[in-house]
């Protein structure tokens, strides 16, 4: 079984970035296709707190696995 290593707000805020960037939107577009206001987004990430239903939306606008993001906060964390 996998660890479960503790992700601040930071770490899963820099993982939605990339996964955003990835997907090739602007922060302005995902804002828009998830229904997230843009400075809304923009605060969560830069260390905000995201609930689960704006990370599963954002999973699907990027075509990213929900998992995937957070795994990569993960790695952030344990870097």
């Amino acid at each position: 079984m996998k660890q479960i290593v503790d992700v601040a707000p930071q770490q899963l805020g820099e993982a939605v970035k990339s996964a955003i960037k990835q997907a090739g939107l602007t922060q302005e577009e995902a804002g828009i296709k998830t229904g997230i206001p843009r400075n809304s987004l923009n605060r969560k990430l830069n260390g905000g707190t995201f609930n689960f239903d704006e990370l599963v939306r954002i999973s699907q606008v990027t075509g990213r696995k929900l998992s995937e993001i957070i795994s990569d906060a993960e790695a952030l964390a344990s870097a």
